[in-house]
């Protein structure tokens, strides 16, 4: 008989039943409470950042979101498509496919992106990766860690993180990028912008004046400040190349914080 078993049979056999049924109600209020006294992150990496040239990058990532889930956090990671995904996409217009189908595209190299990330973390992650809202919900009931790339086409990988927060009532989102934060204007243009420590999200249409096409979203796109507006969501941009800035971001002493409401 092995031991879990034996201690099983002492319980019920040594223990009066409303003792037992005591035991069981403390456990599973136990267990209740920790699962939703949790705090519960969506992670945005760039596909700059999570990609096949930067296997030490990946590597530590993996680290730092087992640490994390070690630590009570209930994590969903959504990875970019990055600069393998916009060659696809270019190349996809260059022979005249749709902005659909170049879209399509650009979400599969944003999933094999997130599959390399998700099978670095091991064993706790939630596979195959997510290919719709339906799957990511399926996902996070069974308590594992969530990675995904983008859902459907006309969505940037931001949106896709924001709509995931929103469904799954998560109220924080740390966006790792390849900049500080967010400036007052393009840093790779203008080497005297300022980065902004906090802004509101009703400023940021000012700020980030972008394309809504495939291949050009970068930061919040139009669509996903929209969520995050409706939604209450605080957004953390920050210099994610180094993947221990997770930590700092966290503790909301690095980046850009987007005050939604």
């Amino acid at each position: 008989m092995g031991r879990l078993t034996y201690i099983l049979v002492y319980i019920l056999v040594h223990i009066p039943s409303v003792l037992w049924l005591r035991f069981l109600f403390i456990s599973a209020t136990i267990y209740l409470c920790e699962a939703f006294m949790s705090e519960k992150i969506v992670i945005k990496i760039s596909g700059k950042i999570i990609n096949p040239d930067k296997p030490d990058i990946i590597r530590r990532y993996a680290e730092v979101v087992r640490d994390i889930v070690c630590k009570g956090y209930r994590v969903v990671v959504v990875v970019g498509g990055g600069s393998y995904a916009r060659g696809y996409i270019m190349c996809a217009k260059s022979i005249g496919l749709t902005q659909a189908q170049s879209d399509m595209l650009g979400i599969e190299i944003s999933r094999v992106n997130s599959l390399l990330l998700a099978y670095t973390i091991g064993d706790n992650v939630y596979l195959p990766i997510p290919r719709n809202i339906e799957d990511v919900e399926r996902a996070w009931s069974i308590n594992k860690v969530v990675v995904v790339g983008g859902l459907q086409p006309g969505q940037s990988t931001a949106t896709v993180a924001a709509i995931i927060a929103e469904v799954l009532g998560i109220k924080k989102m740390l966006y790792a990028t390849d900049v500080e934060g967010i400036y007052d204007r393009d840093p790779k243009i203008y080497k005297d912008a300022k980065k902004l420590d906090m802004i509101s999200v009703d400023e940021l249409p000012k700020i980030l004046n972008q394309g809504f096409e495939a291949g050009r979203y970068e930061l919040l796109d139009p669509l996903a400040i929209s969520i995050v507006k409706r939604s209450c969501i605080e957004v953390t941009v920050f210099n994610g190349l180094d993947p221990y800035n997770i930590y700092r971001a966290l503790e909301g002493a690095i980046g850009t914080k987007i005050k939604p409401c």
